[in-house]
């Protein structure tokens, strides 16, 4: 059996001569390592507050029209973002012990950056923490485990939407605002048929969600044509969207794109009479004549929890 105190290299660290040798080898691996965590942060790039870049170094470095060399960019995480990030990346652990050290590697930031990270996601009931012990009593890495509901309540930094959504009752009918071309003489004529013509709901893009209210009752007013007595329940449904964009010969995926819907809900006490361009459809069709997924999840969501229709 080897003893402790003999090396790899076969030296005696109780002889004072062999362990002067071993302390100036240990001095110099750590000088080593001082220097390539020096060299390996001259990587980061400056950017914005709250920003961090870094080199991708699994991919080859290429040079640019002028012969210059260049390498590319792994990634470029705002807080916002790295958060989101971080609760895929838990949620994707499925509870498996996590160190907070490799956390804060994966995202390049510090390990004071990753609990503060991890200690919004708790307060704000995205995760919980479970403290794991050995059979000691000795506290060993801890697990994080994730509520995926809560996904569509963080903050979003990406493209938002809002959709408001006005209906009124009538022969206990609801019926709903849409944007439309429909003509009906040109249905009865056989001109047309009904399915060629667009029905849409209006799509408005958001700075911020305060603004929901605001653009909300002013399309409602703009839809009438003047100022109406109504009845606005504000924001009533969230949903988030997810897709990516293919390049159709090489097949590979060049970007992804996740959006944020708002659904704002007016209800009006009769069908008043829209502007040119508007047009009321039933509630209960306007899934097939509006053929977007993620709009109808908000209006089966509306019909159904709201208002209560089966």
């Amino acid at each position: 059996m080897i003893s402790k105190y003999i090396t790899e290299d076969g030296l005696d660290f109780r002889d004072p001569y062999e362990r002067e040798i071993i302390l100036q080898q240990r001095r110099e691996e750590l000088a080593e390592r001082l220097r390539e965590k020096k060299e390996r942060n001259k990587t980061y790039l400056k950017g914005q507050r709250g920003v961090r870049r870094y080199y991708d170094y699994d991919i080859p470095v290429y040079e640019d029209k002028d012969g210059n060399e260049i390498r590319q960019i792994k990634c470029v995480y705002t807080r916002d973002k790295r958060r989101k990030s971080l609760f895929k990346y838990l949620k994707y652990l499925k509870g498996k012990k996590v160190l907070v050290r490799n956390l804060a590697w994966k995202y390049a930031v510090t390990e004071r950056t990753i609990q503060s990270d991890l200690k919004y996601l708790i307060d704000n009931g995205f995760i919980e923490r479970q403290t794991n012990k050995t059979h000691l009593n000795r506290q060993i890495k801890n697990s994080y485990i994730v509520h995926p509901e809560k996904e569509k309540d963080f903050p979003f930094d990406d493209d938002c939407f809002v959709h408001p959504i006005i209906i009124a009752k009538q022969n206990e009918n609801y019926y709903i605002i849409t944007q439309s071309d429909y003509d009906e003489s040109k249905v009865v004529r056989g001109y047309r048929n009904i399915e060629l013509f667009f029905f849409e709901l209006p799509e408005f893009p958001l700075k911020k969600t305060s603004d929901i209210d605001k653009i909300s009752l002013t399309y409602a007013n703009n839809v009438f044509g003047n100022n109406i007595s109504l009845k606005y329940y504000g924001e009533v449904y969230s949903y988030i969207v997810k897709g990516k964009d293919v390049d159709e010969d090489t097949k590979k995926v060049y970007e992804r794109w996740t959006n944020k819907l708002y659904f704002s809900l007016i209800e009006l006490e009769k069908l008043y009479p829209p502007r040119e361009g508007y047009r009321w459809i039933t509630l209960k069709v306007a899934p097939r004549r509006i053929k977007r997924f993620d709009i109808n999840k908000g209006l089966h969501y509306i019909t159904k929890e709201i208002l209560g229709v089966k």
